[in-house]
Order: C-alpha cells, then structure tokens, then sequence
C-alpha cells in the first residue's frame, strides 16, 4: 500500500519546481546528469567500508548517499518521494524516538545517539528511492554484499584455523575442556567481536541465497556452484564466531528459506512434481549436514548446548542480570524511555544495574528500543516489521504473472535478512552496529522498491 498525503503532495510538489527551475542547467551538466551512478557507487562504498573501517568513518559515506539523493530530488526530472505503509509505520517510530530524545533527562547523550537513527532512517529511503529507479542495478548489490559476505566467512575460518587470541572474555570454559573452547573468530569489522561478525553474516547470507536462486532462474548452473560453495563457508563461519545468537539466527534463515521456497514452489510451480521431489531432497540434505556437523565437531555441539544451562553459563548468567536491570528500567520509564544511545543508557543503567554487571545496552533488540523510547517506540518499530513480512509474503504467495520469480527472489532473500537479524537480537544488540545497520536497510530498501513496482501495478494506494 502507498500512502497518499497532502503533507507528501507539497513536498513533492516542492521538488517538481526546483526541477522545472534547473531542467536546462542540469542538461548541460555531466556531472549532474550522472547523480543516479554516483549515489550507486557511495552505496556500495558505504557497504565495503563496513568491513574494515571505524563506525565514524563508515556514516561519512551514508551521508554522502542522504545529500546526493536530496540533490538528485531536485534536479531529476519526475524524481519524487514514495512512502509505503510499512514506512509509515517506521516514521512513526522515528518521530516517537524523537520525542523520546527531547524528553531525555540526558539531553546533549540522548542527542548524540539519535542522530544515529536518523542517519540510519534517512539511508534507508534514500537507497529505497535509488532502487525505485533503478531495479535493474540490485543484482548487482547483491552480488556486492555476497562478495563481502564470502571474504569475510574465509577470514574466519583462516582464524580459527591458525587460533586468534581472545581480546575479550568470550567463552566460559568452566563447564568444558579447554581444547573444546572455540577460538572465536572475529574477521575485520571494527571494533574487533565475534558476536558482530556473527550479526554481519546472519545480515548478509540471504545475499548469497538470492545470488545463487537468481543464477538458477538463468539456469547459469556452473556459476551456481560458486553461490553453493559461498553459502557454505559463510554458514561454516557463523559456526565459528561461537555467537549463539548468530546460531539462532542461522537457524531462523534456514527455517525460513525452507517455508517460503515451499510456498513459491506451490504456487509457481504446482504442476511440477519433480521439483517438489527434488526439493524435499535438498531440505533433507541441510538437516542432514546440520545433524553431521554437531557430530563431527563437538565443539560446536558444546557451544549450542551451552545456551541452555542458562545460569550455568556466566555469559548468559551475565545477560540476564542485565535483563533484570534493564527491564525495570523499562518499568520506571516505559511511556517515553530514557532517551536514545549508550551514553544514555550507561548513566541510567548506573542506577539499576547489580554490582559487577556493567554494560553497554540490554542485550535485546525488543527491550532496547522499549528501554530507550518506550512502549509506543516498541510496538510501532514491530509493526513495520511485521507490516513488511505480511506485504513480503503477499507478493510472493501471488501467482500472477507480473510478480516475476525474479522479484519473489529478492524479497524472499531479504524477509530472511529481517527473521535472521531479529532472532539474533532478541539477545544481542548487534543490530545497531553501523555494519549491520547499512546492510540491513539497504536490503530492506531493495525489496521496497519491488513491493513500490507491485503496488503500482496492483493500483494500491
């Protein structure tokens, strides 16, 4: 559904006559008749300066994608801004938080961490109005992050290979034999953590799945194997980030992929029993390689286990204290919270933590976002995620013609994304690292732009 508005129609009609105004300056000007490739080119910047560069360093390039789409708004002919209704639910939580923020009795910190979200947000529809026009270009965005992806998975395989040292106390060897212990990899994101390496890969794995189903779809089979040997390192690498949320969150991808290439197979390809035959056979290979990998590797076996002896783990003894703390902080603040940002929240934790527990945030998504905006934050924030899962599922469950199996691909990719990187933060907070972040709203901002094309066509406003 597009939201129509008058406040939008100003807006846009703001932009049309700066449009009108420049259209023979920009028809002189080869640098502005390319604004669409120079904010594809920060896109992908942004996306490869995530791997390797200091989170200050990495907004510099998001920034540079928010001004020129704001230059390209009005200088482009018929350029305009579209909001969905799972957008609007998102702005929704946007101007809670900002309220949030103004009501914060931290004001100069709760500042500091939401101009954090509005670098995120305003990333997010500036890449969701560059793929509106330009659908054709998110394969090669996809390809892009499966790329990043896969170089990041052989780097944590290399080093758990070779054996890193810990920078950090990252696993209780209390309960198991030392050479049981995981050295767990961290790869090159900064700042240097396994659960974020973890947070990277569970964002970026339904990349590679997307990558591969599109070369099927072009039945490029020998370039297939390649997407196949990626999916397997990048799964293999999650593994040895030894972050369990990350293993949840694998296993939601799994999950996931496995019930919505079900329904794509049963309503474009019903007629096809081979297919179906052939699939059964492939779910029951991922089940049978998950099953040798616990038997093969007691490593991993132990690690997965350890989630469940909940106080017998000092790392999850230590996240429920946090859980404890940060839930009445939650009670004592639940209309509007505490403010944005961790600043904020460690000089408020301060007064609710259990001594020798510190920390930096909730270590939950949910209670996060509850803790520093409030309730109405908490429930508007899931209402565009379910809003765009239940819009997601629609266009793929169609069995009209226009919904091509190539556009069911890519939002089938990324509704993985959202059911991966919400599972992992239900227990970490990874999700709001900028690495994770500009991932996620850019695959987010892909399969909006396909949801735009359908609601076009389909007349939904």
């Amino acid at each position: 559904m597009i939201i129509e508005s008058k406040i939008l129609e100003l807006v846009n009609r703001y932009y049309s006559f700066f449009q009108n105004k420049l259209e023979n300056i920009v028809k002189n000007s080869w640098i502005l008749n390319k604004s669409e490739e120079i904010i594809l080119f920060f896109i992908g910047i942004t996306l490869l300066a995530s791997t390797f560069m200091q989170s200050e360093h990495i907004a510099i390039f998001a920034i540079a994608v928010i001004l020129l789409t704001l230059l390209k708004l009005h200088i482009q002919k018929g350029s305009k801004v579209v909001i969905t209704g799972f957008d609007a639910a998102l702005l929704i939580y946007f101007l809670i938080c900002l309220i949030s923020t103004i009501n914060s009795t931290l004001l100069p910190q709760s500042i500091h961490g939401f101009l954090k979200t509005v670098v995120y947000i305003l990333y997010y529809f500036c890449a969701a109005n560059y793929f509106q026009s330009n659908q054709n270009k998110i394969k090669y965005v996809l390809m892009l992050i499966s790329a990043l992806c896969c170089v990041e998975g052989i780097i944590a395989l290399y080093q758990n290979f070779v054996g890193v040292e810990q920078i950090s106390t990252w696993q209780d060897a209390r309960y198991i034999n030392p050479e049981d212990a995981i050295a767990r990899a961290y790869g090159t994101l900064k700042p240097y953590n396994p659960n974020l390496l973890g947070g990277y890969l569970v964002c970026s794995i339904p990349c590679i799945i997307a990558t591969g189903a599109l070369l099927l779809i072009k039945k490029h089979y020998k370039s297939l194997l390649f997407s196949v040997a990626a999916f397997l390192i990048t799964a293999l690498a999650v593994f040895v980030t030894g972050s369990r949320g990350a293993y949840l969150g694998l296993g939601a991808i799994i999950a996931g992929l496995i019930v919505l290439v079900t329904v794509i197979i049963n309503t474009d390809f019903k007629t096809q029993e081979k297919l179906k035959s052939i699939w059964h056979k492939v779910v029951a290979a991922l089940c049978g390689a998950f099953v040798l990998l616990l038997i093969a590797v007691p490593k991993i076996t132990k690690r997965i286990l350890s989630i469940f002896i909940l106080r017998g783990d000092s790392s999850t003894s230590f996240r429920m204290n946090v859980y404890n703390s940060s839930w009445h902080m939650f009670c004592d603040n639940w209309l509007l919270g505490i403010g944005a940002g961790n600043q904020t929240f460690r000089e408020i934790y301060g007064l609710y933590m259990i001594s020798g527990y510190d920390a930096l945030s909730t270590y939950s998504v949910p209670l996060e976002i509850a803790v520093e905006a409030g309730i109405f934050a908490l429930i508007a924030f899931s209402l565009f995620i379910l809003w765009f899962i239940w819009d997601g599922y629609k266009f793929i469950k169609n069995s009209d013609n226009t919904n091509s199996l190539a556009d069911k691909v890519i939002v089938c990719s990324v509704i993985l994304t959202v059911l991966g990187v919400m599972m992992h933060g239900m227990f970490d907070t990874i999700y709001f690292r900028p690495q994770v972040q500009f991932v996620f709203w850019t695959m987010i901002a892909m399969a909006s732009s396909v949801l735009y094309k359908n609601f076009i066509e389909n007349n939904e406003v």
